[in-house]
């Protein structure tokens, strides 16, 4: 981080940058405590696969909602960083709801509500969030910044995720000390995103530009252009695959924990396998999303896409699925990162919170219909038969095959709809430098600096 940092002139910018990644370490503590394990927690107090898709859905339903309505309310009321304190105080509160109604009523369906609750107010906030990010970020960093930024998100996550899981796997003998061990991670939950205030209120928050022209473009707008412009092509292609993941998403937990009867400590290696692998893969992606473009890096991470579902719906072996989550963590890291910076390099900087909450809007309503679609799925596959590909009894890698085919789909409709839109980018390399010859580079330059140099070897002689 510090070599990063010291790339930034500005003090103000710079401060602010190292806040916001305190922040973002302190918001991975709670989903690897809390959010992570919702799942889990759920079928614990006996949700069937159809109320996980549900929780699920409630949660993606909350995030479209509320940014459409925090992205209006930001351009009239300008404060985004008070607005950010108070919506992470009211994310923070959710974590203990969730626990103690849903534990004493036993009813997984209260969930919902307050999973409803924490992920709308955060949500609120979000675009404002991510404008002021925006103003903060230098262009020409933005790749690194963030692959900086969610590396140690990425490490944070993955300790959370440890911790939670051993605590877990060595409690969960008898309900009642299971429930309790819940409790304790939830409340830990609360905790970190409660202390993400103080970083926030520490960091940098210029001025908010907000334009006539941005205040004048609605979503009816922005829908009638989605096919008409370079940027609504893109976000065609980006819900579609939305709903396109989230078919099957929602329903892994259950397929590790019920299908495979995984125990916690094996879901925790599972889960965290893709979790090491994306942040180890961070800053791999940012340096080179800088360097040959936006498009080209969600090119060639969205070809990957498919075979991530192929590799669910086929293996069974703990180690194969292992392996399936290292490549899932290397490519959506490189997707993920890629997506994000087209977004802001495609959008002017006043349209960025309409804009983003727009697009977060469509995304989160297809990743609605995506989890809702993959739950009803399970209540008909199981009637079907599939004894000679060897199937599990719920029938989960038919589903895992619906959405690898639709992948499929979305690559072959939409990846030539859309271009970059950064006018100085690199000629780029072919397909396999990015997935062999690139990281094999970048291991062996990690491994490189972490040997003694020649310089050092003479003069401890």
């Amino acid at each position: 981080m510090e070599n990063f940092i010291k790339k930034v002139r500005d003090k103000k910018i710079r401060d602010g940058l190292k806040y916001s990644i305190y922040d973002g370490i302190l918001w991975a503590i709670m989903f690897g405590l809390g959010e992570n394990y919702i799942t889990p927690f759920a079928l614990a107090i006996g949700a069937t696969a159809l109320q996980v898709s549900f929780i699920s859905a409630s949660g993606q339903l909350a995030v479209s909602v509320s940014q459409i309505i925090g992205a209006n309310f930001i351009q009239k009321y300008k404060k985004r960083k008070k607005l950010a304190i108070f919506c992470n105080k009211i994310h923070a509160l959710s974590w203990v709801f969730i626990f103690f109604i849903s534990y004493i009523t036993k009813n997984p369906y209260f969930i919902i509500p307050f999973y409803f609750i924490g992920l709308a107010s955060t949500n609120f906030a979000g675009p404002g969030w991510l404008s002021w990010m925006n103003d903060i970020v230098p262009a020409k960093l933005r790749g690194e910044f963030w692959g900086v930024r969610n590396k140690l998100i990425g490490l944070t996550q993955f300790l959370s995720i440890c911790v939670a899981g051993i605590l877990l796997h060595f409690f969960s003998k008898d309900f009642e000390t299971l429930m309790i061990t819940f409790g304790v991670l939830f409340n830990l939950a609360f905790l970190a995103r409660y202390l993400s205030i103080i970083p926030l209120g520490k960091q940098y928050e210029p001025e908010m530009a907000v334009s006539k022209k941005s205040l004048k473009f609605t979503f009816v707008i922005f829908l009638e252009k989605l096919s008409e412009t370079n940027f609504g092509r893109f976000v065609l292609f980006s819900i579609f695959m939305t709903l396109a993941v989230n078919i099957m998403a929602p329903l892994v937990p259950v397929f590790l924990l019920k299908s495979l009867k995984y125990n916690y400590f094996e879901y925790m290696v599972v889960i965290l396998s893709a979790m090491v692998s994306s942040f180890l893969s961070m800053t791999y992606w940012g340096p080179l999303s800088d360097k040959y473009g936006n498009y080209r890096i969600i090119v060639v991470t969205a070809i990957g896409l498919p075979f991530i579902s192929l590799g669910w719906a086929f293996f069974k072996n703990f180690y194969l699925l292992i392996f399936i989550q290292i490549f899932s963590g290397f490519i959506w890291s490189g997707f993920n990162i890629a997506t994000l910076n087209f977004i802001f390099d495609a959008v002017k900087r006043e349209n960025i919170p309409k804009i983003s909450a727009y697009f977060n809007l469509l995304n989160n309503i297809l990743a609605f219909l995506g989890s809702t679609l993959g739950g009803v799925l399970t209540k008909f596959l199981p009637e079907k038969e599939f004894s000679f590909l060897n199937f599990a009894p719920h029938n989960y890698e038919i589903i895992f095959l619906i959405s690898a085919f639709l992948r499929i789909l979305v690559i072959l409709l939409f990846i030539k709809a859309f271009k970059e839109v950064r006018k100085f980018v690199e000629s780029s390399p072919p397909f396999h430098h990015f997935y062999v010859y690139g990281p094999f580079i970048n291991i062996i330059n990690k491994i490189s600096l972490l040997l003694p140099k020649e310089e050092e070897k003479i003069n401890k002689k």
